[in-house]
C-alpha cells in the first residue's frame, strides 16, 4: 500500500520526482571526489591533453545532471509547465552551489570564483534571487505551482539560505518553510500528520509467510515432563555414587568377613570383631563332646531286667512277708 501512496504522489509532483533523481545524481558525482584515483580513472597525462582538475570535472558531470533534470522535468510535466520546471532548474543550481561553496573540499575555492550558476545561466544572484521568487510564490498562491512549491521546500530544507545565511534572516528562513509546507501540503505543519506520511514512505509491504508447524502443547508439556525426570533422575544418581564412595570398600569388607564361617582362632587372627561374634554364636549353638558321648552310651546300654519283687507286684502276687 505504501507504494501506491508513493507513485500516485509521485504522479502529481513530477518537478519533485525529477528534482529528488537529479540531486541523488549530483550527491553521487560529488562522493566520487572524495574516492582515491586509480591508474584507470586518472585523468589524461600531458601526452594526450592537459590534467582535468576535480572542480572542472566536477562541473561538467554536475551540467549534465542538471539538462537531464530539465530534460525529465519536460517529459512528465509537458510543455505548459515549462516556466515551473525553468524555476525548478534555477533553484537547483542554487542549491549546489550553496553546498558546494559552504563544504569543506579541494577546489572550494575555484568553485566560489566559477560556480555552477555561472556556467549555466552566467549570473550571480542566486542568493538574492530565490529568497524573492519564494515570497512571489506564496504571495500569487497559485494552485497549479504546488509541486514547484515543492521543490522550493526541499530547497530550504537541504540547506539553502542564500541572504538568509545571517542570525537575522533564521527567523525568516523558518517562517518560508512553514508556509511553504502549509501551501504545498493543504494543512499546517503538524507531526504528527508528517510522521503518518514518514511512516507510509518507510514500512515495507506486508509479506505473507507460512507458518511454521510446531508441536501441540500436550506433546510439548509431556516432552519437558520427560526430559525433567530423565535429568532428575540422572542427578540423584550421580549423588548417591559420588556420597557413596568414600565408604565402598569398607562395606565391601564387612561383607566378605561377615559370611566367613570358620574356626575362631583363624578369625581372630583376622582381626574381624563382626566375624568372631558370629563364630562364637555357631560354636554355642553346635553341641559339646561330653554331651555326644554320653547320648552314644545310653543308645548302646542295654536293657535292664528288674528285681522279682517288682515283677511280682506288678503281676498281683503279694510279697513274702507282707502283712495281710
Amino acid at each position: 500500500m505504501a507504494e501506491r501512496i508513493s507513485r500516485a504522489y509521485d504522479e502529481r509532483t513530477p518537478l519533485l520526482r525529477a528534482f529528488v533523481d537529479a540531486f541523488r545524481r549530483a550527491t553521487e558525482a560529488r562522493a566520487a571526489l572524495d574516492q582515491p584515483v586509480t591508474d584507470e580513472s586518472a585523468p589524461y597525462d600531458h601526452a594526450d591533453g592537459p590534467a582535468i582538475s576535480p572542480p572542472e570535472k566536477l562541473a561538467a558531470q554536475l551540467t549534465t545532471i542538471t539538462r537531464r533534470f530539465a530534460r525529465d522535468a519536460m517529459a512528465w510535466t509537458g510543455a505548459a509547465g515549462e516556466s515551473d520546471i525553468a524555476d525548478a532548474q534555477y533553484a537547483f543550481v542554487a542549491l549546489l552551489d550553496e553546498q558546494l561553496v559552504f563544504s569543506d573540499w579541494a577546489g572550494r575555492a575555484d568553485w566560489e570564483a566559477v560556480p555552477l550558476e555561472m556556467r549555466i545561466f552566467g549570473t550571480h544572484i542566486a542568493g538574492e534571487r530565490l529568497p524573492d521568487a519564494i515570497d512571489a510564490l506564496l504571495t500569487r498562491r497559485d494552485t497549479s505551482q504546488r509541486d514547484l512549491a515543492h521543490v522550493y521546500l526541499a530547497c530550504l530544507m537541504l540547506g539553502f539560505r542564500g541572504r538568509l545565511r545571517d542570525q537575522g534572516g533564521a527567523l525568516r528562513h523558518d517562517q518560508l518553510r512553514h508556509a511553504l509546507f502549509g501551501f504545498a501540503m493543504q494543512c499546517d505543519a503538524d507531526p504528527a500528520h508528517i510522521g503518518k506520511l514518514l511512516e507510509c514512505a518507510a514500512i515495507p509491504p506486508l509479506e505473507a509467510r507460512p507458518l511454521v508447524k510446531m508441536f501441540p502443547d500436550n506433546a510439548r508439556f509431556l516432552a519437558l515432563v520427560g526430559i525433567g525426570a530423565c535429568l532428575l533422575l540422572g542427578l540423584s544418581c550421580l549423588l548417591w555414587w559420588s556420597a557413596t564412595t568414600a565408604v565402598r570398600p569398607a562395606l565391601q569388607q564387612f561383607l566378605g568377613t561377615a559370611t566367613f564361617d570358620g574356626p575362631v582362632s583363624a578369625i581372630a587372627a583376622r582381626g574381624d570383631a563382626s566375624a568372631i561374634l558370629r563364630a562364637s554364636a555357631s560354636a554355642a549353638r553346635r553341641p559339646s563332646d561330653a554331651t555326644m558321648a554320653s547320648s552314644a552310651i545310653r543308645e548302646t546300654r542295654p536293657l535292664s531286667v528288674p528285681p522279682a519283687s517288682d515283677r511280682a507286684a506288678s503281676d498281683g502276687v503279694p510279697r513274702t512277708g507282707a502283712r495281710l
